[in-house]
């Protein structure tokens, strides 16, 4: 009873701090994957390009490319008449780029030489940059057609030019981008559990004993591991609050993103999240200690402040780690906090089949060092220094 006591004391403390519900159940919840998430997901819609979707493309002199603009218009390019000034319209971005075809066009295709074309576009519009790297694939495409027409005319087989051919044949279930995307799911879950408990866990220690009322607490006939656990609960309340919401937040936030967008090999549906927060979720234990422990050491709020404010290098680390060196998942990776949740969690979002073995060393290794950092919370608040 008297945990609970101290648990609900904690909490309703806590909710009336504006600093941290809005940091708690705000700010690393919502904002944070808004404003990385969000961020991200709207970076790799933009740099895709999708051949799929129709798309306006305006040029002059149409009439002197009739075989090219049907060809554009093959590929999703609906053609329609250059504005007349075609370098301001481009730069104010009133239409996105302007195909121009020169008078020569006609000419050097007949006589078998370049045959050149201008495109205006706007390297500072975004917009206009993804519309002219579609442009440009498709205009290689046709002069690829071209080439190889013009060889076969003359009774020559194109395929002779070819005398390597390469074929890349990527094993990887994500590549590059699809990395970074499995990467920032537990980034994000990750940080925002620091950040629901952060507050909460300088103020039961640090703020308490500026305040002072944590004499007054400790000397109640109150076991002292029962007066720990009630502050952890309410820390672990605030950690798992946040947690919970970060994961509804993130599953909004990628439902932004196209499959296309993802290399359609990447999975951010609700059963996907689910799974993920399921394996985080005993990081909420490992954080909360964490942030328990490292709370009582401290004697003031601004040292809380600067040790916590360092610790949150700490669940960064893993990700960063991970983008450069390439850690196989073992027994001993396995059972360490943060560095398995990391790797199941970008399987999981990979799709990859994950070994029961692990996801039992990582529960059980996050949940071991959590007891332990419990302990040893419990020992420092037995200490006469904690006041």
């Amino acid at each position: 009873m008297s945990t609970l006591v101290v648990l609900w004391k904690e909490i309703l403390d806590n909710l009336r701090d504006r600093q941290t519900v809005f940091y708690a159940l705000l700010f690393g919840p919502v904002l944070l994957p808004l404003l990385i998430g969000g961020g991200l997901v709207a970076s790799l819609k933009q740099a895709t390009v999708s051949f799929e979707h129709p798309a306006p493309l305006a040029v002059r002199h149409a009439d002197r490319a009739p075989n090219l603009m049907s060809f554009l218009h093959a590929n999703n390019f609906d053609i329609e008449n250059a504005p007349s000034d075609i370098e301001g319209s481009v730069r104010n971005s009133d239409v996105a780029l302007v195909l121009e075809i020169p008078d020569e066009f006609s000419e050097a295709l007949r006589r078998a030489q370049p045959a050149p074309l201008i495109v205006y576009v706007n390297d500072g519009d975004k917009h206009s940059a993804k519309e002219a790297r579609k442009l440009n694939a498709v205009l290689n495409a046709y002069s690829q057609t071209i080439n190889a027409l013009r060889m076969q005319h003359r009774g020559i087989d194109p395929s002779i030019f070819n005398s390597i051919e390469v074929r890349l044949e990527d094993v990887s279930s994500d590549g590059f981008r699809g990395q970074i995307l499995a990467s920032i799911l537990p980034f994000l879950l990750i940080v925002a559990m620091v950040m629901g408990g952060f507050y909460l866990a300088i103020d039961t220690t640090a703020g308490e004993r500026e305040r002072q009322s944590l004499e007054p607490l400790l000397s109640l006939p109150i076991a002292r591991y029962k007066l720990v656990l009630g502050k952890f609960l309410a820390v672990l309340f605030f950690v798992g609050i946040s947690s919970i919401l970060t994961a509804i937040s993130l599953y909004l936030v990628f439902q932004l993103l196209s499959p296309e967008a993802a290399g359609g090999i990447l999975s951010f549906d609700a059963q996907t999240i689910t799974k993920a927060w399921l394996l985080a979720s005993p990081l909420v234990f490992f954080i909360s200690a964490v942030l328990m422990t490292v709370a009582a050491t401290t004697r003031s709020t601004k040292e809380a402040q600067t040790y916590l404010g360092l610790l949150m290098v700490f669940p960064m680390a893993p990700f960063f780690i991970l983008q450069f060196i390439n850690i196989k998942s073992a027994g001993l990776t396995m059972s360490l906090p943060m560095l398995s949740q990391y790797q199941l969690l970008e399987q999981i979002v990979l799709k990859d089949q994950i070994n029961p073995v692990y996801v039992a060393l990582s529960v059980t290794g996050t949940l071991a060092c959590a007891a332990l950092l419990y302990l040893l919370a419990v020992r420092l608040y037995s200490r006469e220094k904690v006041l």
